[in-house]
């Protein structure tokens, strides 16, 4: 068994909890706490240093010691979609679903980090259901920064809507039908429909802030004031002649009914569309979640509502839990930690929808560290030698001093000699050839390097709608020089392509502007294919300075 983090980022609070998992085994709740975020921060320096504060105290307060971390965004934070694309060759599909991000993601897709899950079996008509997830990459990265700078390097990153739908279906595996979980938070509501099969959410703008802002309208108070008492006093006001004896109660009650009544239209809205637009059953029950669905009457509002049984998403009807915690206090918790229960889920088991959003940093991180060992294993062995190399002359020394001293024994010596000597060759070749590896080594980490920079020039040439899809080096035949420039092949749709009636010419144009390639080797021919639906330019282009180097080798 082996321990795992979970993290929950909400708009103003943090939920941290620590899972006992192991593999093929549902994992067992350790220990858990919550933090407040300050208010107003964007994702920014500021709020990377707030979270890693607020973390840093947690840590300290819950003696949960820092680890591998799984995290969660809040639905605000990621934007979802919900398309359909042709079941075909899981190549094609891919393409296809990145046309859809590139046509539906709301920013560029150079500044989002996005992952995509395909949702049940093909329909029909050979479509396939896909939900892509995508979030700004500086949100991620300046939450990576907290964790890593307290040892928490993240393992994935979810979403919180989709690690309640995995939490939900782990928890209610024999229940049939369609299940709309209803998550409160403070600044928005998450509506998770859970069916076999299939998935689909919304994040909706009214919740627990929405109230609060307008009690503090209402009564003229401010915030925090507003806060306090509809944590203390709130409650939800039930239909016809429902009263409460204290009048700033059965104010506050009708209050919180009215921004009920908001989040309800919401629902019901998002039922149709669900029903219409993603083919899926009305819900035949509703399970509430969240801290705010921990208001007095807010089940007997929705019942009679939607007409529906409507209970509590208990989280942890299948997972494990301390004995010695406290029921009532865990009893209320647990309304928060739906979320973290899906992503140690994660941990452990093959979820029904699984995402991911880490982001290209935090991946060649991991990469590198997985190469430490061979670079270590390296260093070691070129010591090794070294030490070898020393310790081998300090022998025949010694036997030399020892023929020199007594010419009587000079046969024995010269024999001993050159059983040394055949030793040193072996160990001489064997420290040429590690000698060779460690410069082959080194030679292959600065040629990454340069090519990866090659790499990101073109990619950052090519406008949307293009792909690269061939990088060759290119040399002079015959010849063992390095290569003097690279042959790319760049890929566009043909509907692209017909509109804009400029083939490859607007990537040699930003090529050219590029100080790493010779603006006058830039060259530009199109590719015939058999395909209509995508055209093909091939660009060849001599690095910078090549033919000064040509010059010289014939010199």
């Amino acid at each position: 068994m082996e321990r795992i983090l979970t993290l929950n980022i909400g708009a103003t609070r943090l939920a941290l909890a620590e899972f006992e998992v192991g593999a093929g085994k549902s994992p067992a709740l350790l220990r858990y706490t919550f933090g407040e975020l300050p208010t107003g921060l964007e994702a920014s320096e500021d709020f990377s240093l707030a979270v890693e504060q607020v973390l840093r105290a947690m840590l300290a307060n819950s003696g949960i010691r820092p680890g591998r971390i799984n995290l969660a965004l809040s639905g605000q934070m990621a934007f979802p979609r919900f398309v359909k694309v042709p079941a075909d060759s899981p190549e094609r599909m891919h393409e296809m679903v990145q046309f859809e991000v590139e046509q539906n993601v709301p920013f560029p897709l150079s500044e989002a980090v996005w992952s995509d899950a395909s949702i049940g079996e093909p329909d029909y008509a050979g479509e396939q259901h896909v939900m892509i997830v995508a979030a700004r990459s500086e949100i991620i990265d300046a939450i990576s920064r907290a964790l890593i700078n307290i040892g928490c390097e993240p393992e994935l990153v979810d979403v919180a809507p989709v690690a309640i739908y995995n939490a939900t279906r782990f928890n209610y595996a024999d229940v049939d039908g369609c299940t709309l979980v209803i998550d409160i938070g403070a600044r928005c509501t998450n509506l998770v429909f859970v069916e076999a099969g299939r998935i689909f959410y919304r994040t909706i703008p009214v919740a627990g802030n929405t109230i609060t802002s307008e009690v503090a309208k209402t009564f003229d108070v401010d915030v925090d004031t507003a806060e306090q008492f509809k944590c203390e006093r709130g409650l939800v006001a039930q239909g016809g002649a429902f009263a409460v004896d204290d009048p700033d109660v059965d104010r506050l009650s009708k209050v919180i009914r009215n921004v009920m009544a908001r989040l309800n239209a919401e629902v019901m809205r998002s039922i149709s569309f669900y029903r219409s637009q993603q083919e899926g059953e009305a819900p035949s029950r509703i399970l509430l979640t969240g801290a705010t669905s921990q208001l007095p009457y807010l089940q007997n509002f929705f019942e009679e509502k939607l007409q529906v049984p409507v209970d509590f998403l208990n989280p942890f009807q299948s997972i494990a839990y301390p004995k010695h915690i406290d029921e009532e206090v865990f009893g209320r918790d647990a309304f928060s930690l739906s979320v973290l229960v899906g992503l140690a889920l994660r941990r452990s088991l093959t979820c029904p929808v699984e995402i991911n959003l880490v982001s290209k940093e935090l991946v060649e991180r991991k990469i590198f560290r997985k190469r430490i060992p061979f670079f270590v294993i390296s260093a070691v062995g070129l010591i090794a030698v070294a030490l070898l190399w020393f310790f081998h002359f300090g022998k025949i020394a010694s036997y030399y001093e020892n023929e020199l001293a007594d010419d009587a024994e000079i046969n024995v010596a010269q024999r001993a000699h050159d059983m040394r000597e055949s030793e040193y060759r072996e160990v001489a070749s064997d420290y040429s050839d590690a000698k060779k590896r460690v410069e082959a080594y080194t030679n292959l980490l600065t040629l990454r390097g340069k090519w990866q920079n090659y790499i990101n020039i073109v990619e950052k040439s090519l406008p949307d709608g293009y792909w690269l899809s061939a990088f060759e080096p290119k040399r002079v035949q015959n010849s063992t020089e390095p290569p003097t420039g690279v042959v790319i092949k760049v890929a566009l749709w043909g509907e692209i392509d017909s509109t804009a009636k400029s083939g490859g010419s607007i990537v040699i144009d930003a090529l050219k502007k590029s100080e790493a390639f010779d603006p006058e080797s830039i060259s530009l021919s199109r590719t015939d294919t058999s395909k209509s639906w995508i055209h093909i330019y091939t660009i060849s282009a001599d690095f910078a300075g090549a033919k000064k180097t040509k010059k010289k080798s014939r010199r």
